[in-house]
């Protein structure tokens, strides 16, 4: 059994903080343990099905993370973090209360960037009230016609809120200053093939084109871009990229920029090995890939809440090593039935490994100076333990 003077705090009641709670009651800590949420639900709901399977009746078919009975944690549920005293390790809260630490987690997450110069039935899509909003929005209008969607982004979420809201027989249009669909999640050319695939759902779309403005009038709102086109829409979805949430943490003495700055061990850089920091809020030091990478993904917030926690504890209590956190990001998206899995980095050039385009079911191969950085499994989730391999094999470690 494994106890440490003060205890330990994890900011962050979502998937990355419940994991790293978790992982250290595995690892036999059994001292005092703090678990602060901005939000009130607990077990945090599963956020996957927020983008991916929209329902009127059922806005995301809603499932919670499941999280193990004997947690034994101080719950501080609906009270964001405020502040940071790194000196005396003490989480202020926002209701000004504090709680001391020997081991701090941060787990805040990231929240999305609001649209600049907008008005109107604009929403975003982080929470369960975001998910049910936009599912009230997509019932018919008056005389049967369909709801008109503007998606202002087509990276993963805007191409997952557009296929959804297709799905449910709304009027989608996509708008996104890139050339290309996904172009940083899977290059210009395997964009181009998800560019036909929406197209051929039925999405309009306007790539190329920057957003001016967003002005509502009434119960339509018009967007207007770069080139003095107009969209009219019922409801426009902003899915522009999230923003860590490190506000709490300006002046504390820790490094942020893009996220919390960790070492290999998700060790925050200024802590002293005292602070750790997990999931859409880190910004670590990747041993395979030689640089900072920030991994916005499910995947990467269960798995790196594991390992941060345990290593934090390692350190604390001198009982074992910690272990450098080398996974390889992983990401997966599901639109208009195609399950697109992508593992590594898709930098360089690109080729069709296995399969066809044609046939609905092939691998994107990614190679950088002759190295294979990354491979997207396209309706092939049987190749995807091959091409985890490779790709690892492949990395050179720094």
């Amino acid at each position: 059994m494994t106890s440490v003077p003060g205890g330990l705090v994890v900011v962050g009641a979502s998937l990355a903080g419940v994991r790293a709670a978790e992982a250290v009651r595995e690892a036999g800590f059994t001292g005092r343990l703090t678990l602060v949420g901005a939000g009130p639900h607990f077990p945090p709901y599963d956020r996957p099905p927020l983008s991916k399977h929209l329902s009127p009746a059922d806005p995301a078919r809603l499932t919670r993370i499941r999280v193990r009975d004997d947690l034994g944690a101080e719950l501080v549920l609906g009270t964001p973090a405020a502040g940071l005293d790194l000196a005396g390790r003490r989480v202020i809260l926002a209701d000004g209360s504090s709680r001391g630490y020997a081991g701090l987690v941060i787990a805040t997450g990231a929240a999305p960037r609001p649209l600049p110069d907008a008005s109107g039935n604009v929403l975003v899509l982080r929470t369960v009230r975001d998910s049910a909003r936009l599912a009230e929005a997509l019932h018919p209008a008056a005389g049967g016609r369909p709801a008109r969607v503007a998606v202002i982004g087509a990276g993963v979420l805007g191409c997952e809120v557009a296929a959804a809201c297709r799905a449910l027989g709304a009027g989608v249009t996509m708008i996104d200053v890139q050339p290309e669909p996904m172009v940083r999640v899977v290059g210009t050319e395997v964009g181009a093939i998800l560019r036909d695939l929406h197209a051929g759902n039925g999405v309009r779309l306007l790539l190329g084109h920057g957003v001016r403005s967003v002005r509502g009038s009434g119960a339509a709102t018009v967007v207007r871009l770069d080139d003095g086109q107009q969209v009219v829409a019922d409801v426009v979805v902003a899915c522009i990229g999230v923003a860590p949430n490190t506000a709490w943490l300006a002046g504390t003495g820790l490094t942020v920029s893009d996220g919390v700055v960790c070492d290999q061990w998700c060790f925050a850089d200024g802590s002293d090995r005292t602070v750790v920091a997990a999931g859409d809020v880190a910004r670590w030091y990747h041993p395979l890939l030689g640089r900072l990478v920030r991994v916005e993904h499910w995947t990467n917030a269960a798995t790196q809440g594991g390992t941060a926690a345990r290593n934090l504890l390692a350190v604390l209590s001198g009982d074992g090593e910690p272990v450098r956190y080398d996974a390889l990001p992983y990401s997966w998206s599901d639109q208009y039935g195609w399950k697109l899995q992508m593992l590594g980095v898709p930098a360089g050039t690109v080729a069709i490994a296995e399969g066809s385009v044609a046939s609905g079911k092939f691998v994107a191969a990614y190679q950088e100076d002759g190295q294979l950085t990354g491979a997207l499994c396209v309706n092939l989730p049987s190749r995807l333990r091959h091409w985890r391999r490779e790709v690892t094999a492949a990395a050179t470690p720094v």
